[in-house]
C-alpha cells in the first residue's frame, strides 16, 4: 500500500506493549486514515501501521506526517519515542533536508564565489553584479518552472521539491562561468588601455558568438530531457534549458555589458588599493 506508514515505539525490554489506545482512536477519526493496526513483538517493540489516503508524494501527505507527529508527542506517554517508516515518511524528510539544506547551499556558494571574484578581477563591484544578475536569472527560472509546471498544470500540480537545491547549483554554476568568460576580457583590454567604455565593447563583441554557441548547446542538451515521460525530469530540463537562455541573452549579453557601461571606471574600485578607479 503506497500511504502506508509504519510508526515504530520502543520501549524496555519485558515491558508491556505501549499504550496507543488513545492515539489510535485519534487516528482512525481522522478521515485521512483508512486503517490503523497495531503489533507488538512481545519484547521490546510496538509498531502502528497507519494506511493513509494522501498520495506520498503529495502536500497533503507531508501535512498528515506532521499531524501524526504532533498528536503522538500529545497522546503517547511522555518520552516516548516514535520512529516513522514508509514511502511517505522518506518523502517527507526527504523534502526537509532538501529544503533546510538549500539556505546551507546557498550560502557557501554565494560565499565561494564572491572570494573567488574578489580574488581574480580585484575589485568589489564585480563580485556584487555577478552575485546579483546571478540571483536574477535563478529567480526568473524558478518563476518560469511553477508557472508552466504548477500554474497552468492545474490543481494538484507540484514541483518535484528535489529541483530547487539542483537546478540553482547547475544553473548558478553555468552563469558564474559565462560571467568570468565575459568580464575577464573586459578586464584584459581595460588594464591594457583604461578605456572602460572600449572594453566593454571589446569583451562584448569577442565573447558574444562563443556564449551563444555554448549556451545553444547546453539549452538544447537539458531540453531534450522535456521529450521524457518523468515528470521530475521534464520540470528540471526546462528549468536548466531556461536559465541557459535567459543568461545567455538578457542577462549576459544585455543587463551585464549595460551594467558595467554605466558604472564606468566604478567597475574596477577595490578599497584600499591606490589607483583602482579613475573618475
Amino acid at each position: 500500500m503506497a500511504g502506508l506508514t509504519a510508526l515504530a515505539l520502543p520501549h524496555p525490554d519485558g515491558a508491556a506493549p505501549v499504550d496507543t489506545f488513545a492515539f489510535g482512536r485519534a487516528l482512525r477519526a481522522d478521515p485521512r486514515v483508512s486503517v490503523v493496526t497495531v503489533l507488538d513483538n512481545g519484547r521490546d517493540l510496538t509498531v502502528m501501521l497507519v494506511a493513509g489516503r494522501p498520495a506520498p508524494d503529495s502536500d497533503a501527505a507531508a501535512d498528515f506526517q506532521r499531524d501524526v507527529h504532533s498528536l503522538a508527542g500529545r497522546l503517547l506517554p511522555a518520552g516516548q519515542q516514535v520512529l516513522a517508516a514508509g514511502p511517505t515518511a522518506r518523502l517527507t524528510d526527504l523534502a526537509e533536508g532538501a529544503l533546510g539544506g538549500l539556505w546551507r547551499v546557498l550560502a557557501v556558494v554565494l560565499l565561494a564565489s564572491s572570494a573567488l571574484l574578489l580574488i581574480v578581477f580585484r575589485s568589489l563591484l564585480i563580485p556584487v553584479k555577478a552575485l546579483a544578475m546571478n540571483l536574477l536569472c535563478v529567480c526568473a527560472t524558478f518563476g518560469l518552472l511553477t508557472v508552466v509546471f504548477q500554474d497552468l498544470a492545474g490543481p494538484g500540480a507540484d514541483i518535484n521539491v528535489l529541483l530547487p537545491l539542483v537546478v540553482f547549483t547547475i544553473v548558478f554554476g553555468l552563469s558564474l562561468d559565462y560571467e568570468v568568460f565575459l568580464v575577464h576580457r573586459i578586464a584584459e583590454h581595460y588594464r591594457r588601455g583604461g578605456d572602460n567604455t572600449a572594453a566593454v565593447l571589446h569583451g562584448l563583441r569577442h565573447t558574444a558568438r562563443p556564449i551563444t554557441l555554448a549556451a545553444a548547446i547546453m539549452a538544447v542538451t537539458f531540453g531534450g530531457l522535456m521529450f521524457t515521460r518523468r515528470l521530475d525530469f521534464q520540470q528540471g530540463g526546462f528549468a536548466v534549458a531556461a536559465a541557459i537562455v535567459i543568461d545567455a541573452t538578457i542577462i549576459r549579453m544585455v543587463l551585464v555589458p549595460s551594467l558595467m557601461r554605466l558604472l564606468g571606471h566604478r567597475n574596477w574600485w577595490l578599497p584600499g588599493t591606490r589607483g583602482s578607479a579613475r573618475w
